[in-house]
This record gives C-alpha cells, sequence and structure tokens, in this order.
C-alpha cells in the first residue's frame, strides 16, 4: 500500500483515507507546553541562538523544535517550517515597532504562526511510519488546510501562550485589508515576507516585500537595513 512515484490513484487514494481517519483522532493531542511562555522574550531568546563561544544559550527554542521537528521521514520538511517560523519572528520582533505593533507579541506569534502545520505534518509522519503508506503532496496539504488552525488554537490555549499572541498567531492569515489590519498581524504578515525573500528567495514573488513596505509606508532606508541587518544571516546559519 506503499505510495510511490506512479502509483495507481486509487493507492493515492487509500492512503489519503487511511491517514486522515487516523490523523482526526490523533488531532485531539495536545503535546506538553515546552517551557513557560509568559516569560518568554525574543530578545533574550535570540541572543542565545547567535552566542558566541562562553556566552550564555537558551534552550527554549531548542526544546521546542525538538518537539515540534523529531518525525520520521518528513524531519527536512518539518525543519523548513521551522526555520520559517524562527527567521519570520526575528523579523517581525523588528518591525512591529515600525508598524505600531507590540515586539513581544509579534515575535511569538510569528514563531508559533505554523504550529498548526508542523503539528500536522508530525502526526502524518508518525502515520506513515506505522501504517507504510505514503502521503501525497495534495493530500498533505489539504490536511494541513482542515487541521492545522484547530489544532494550533488548541494548543496555544493549553500552552498558556499569552492571549495578544495567541489569536495573532491564529489570525494572521485572515489579513484581507493589509495595512489597515491590526499591527501585530501586520508585523507577522510582513516578517514573514521578509523570512521567505531570505531563506527562499526563489518562491518568493518578485517585489512581494517592497509593494508590502510600500503600502506600510515602511522608508527605503529602514527596509534597507532590514535587508542588510548581520543578526539575520547568523540566525539563518544558525539554524541550518
Amino acid at each position: 500500500m506503499s505510495n510511490r512515484s506512479g502509483s495507481a490513484p486509487h493507492v493515492l487514494l487509500d492512503a489519503r483515507r487511511l491517514v486522515a481517519v487516523e490523523l482526526r483522532e490523533r488531532a485531539r493531542d495536545i503535546p506538553a507546553a515546552p517551557f513557560d511562555w509568559t516569560t518568554f522574550d525574543w530578545q533574550t531568546v535570540e541572543r542565545g541562538l547567535v552566542a558566541g563561544e562562553g556566552e550564555a544559550v537558551d534552550l527554549r527554542l531548542a526544546s521546542l523544535q525538538k518537539l515540534l521537528c523529531t518525525a520520521p521521514a518528513r524531519a527536512a520538511e518539518l525543519r523548513g517550517l521551522w526555520n520559517e517560523s524562527v527567521i519570520s519572528a526575528a523579523y517581525a520582533w523588528r518591525l512591529a515597532p515600525d508598524v505600531g505593533g507590540d515586539p513581544r507579541t509579534a515575535a511569538i506569534a510569528a514563531l508559533l504562526h505554523r504550529l498548526g502545520d508542523l503539528l500536522t505534518v508530525r502526526a502524518i509522519a508518525t502515520i506513515e511510519h506505522a501504517r507504510q503508506v505514503r502521503l501525497d503532496a495534495v493530500g498533505r496539504a489539504d490536511l494541513c488546510a482542515e487541521l492545522g488552525i484547530g489544532l494550533l488554537d488548541r494548543t496555544v490555549r493549553a500552552w498558556g501562550v499569552p492571549v495578544r499572541a495567541a489569536a495573532t498567531a491564529a489570525e494572521w492569515r485572515r489579513l484581507r485589508d493589509f495595512p489597515d489590519a491590526a499591527a501585530d498581524a501586520t508585523a507577522v504578515y510582513l516578517g514573514r515576507l521578509f523570512a521567505l525573500e531570505l531563506i527562499a528567495p526563489q518562491f518568493c514573488a518578485p517585489g512581494a516585500v517592497d509593494a508590502a513596505a510600500l503600502e506600510l509606508g515602511l522608508p527605503a532606508a529602514r527596509l534597507s537595513a532590514l535587508r542588510g541587518d548581520a543578526t539575520m544571516a547568523r540566525l539563518l546559519v544558525t539554524l541550518q
């Protein structure tokens, strides 16, 4: 029943049904909180990530990454989602003051903005490994779209994530009237665009960051400073 390239359509459909049924059961299980979110400060965490030899290292992101990115066969996919989340958080923290948002809230929301997808893919990988099947890309995307937001909502509540950050993490996708939407969500939205441009420019729509920055009235000098921020490059190297 393994799904390989060239498999018959009915085999793909059977794999999708099997994974979907079990995934809906597993989606009820929420992992324990990896740390106390009420004391989470992005500046301290980021400093720990890029710390030099002899400097104190904050282990909270390491514990969260271990929780979210450990899964058979899909570790690379999870790591990509994780890297996007961390870099988005770093940019959102920097951008929040520019758009009238709260830096701490924006950073936490950006860090968790793909949490539902991470948890869904992690569960899919576990089911695939146990059942010896492989879900196709369309099936995986459909299940993330169906279950991801609900799983994110339940998890941030169970983890005690600050209410404003939790709401922003769940709602940023519903941004419709950019840039007139909530400031924290705007910082997450723009932070993610910057992250995609840095991590995978080939998948970032040409001019997307510049157009968004222009709508926000972000000065050209500020845009250049964010793109040239040496800490972002160091963060990316640390994550790889």
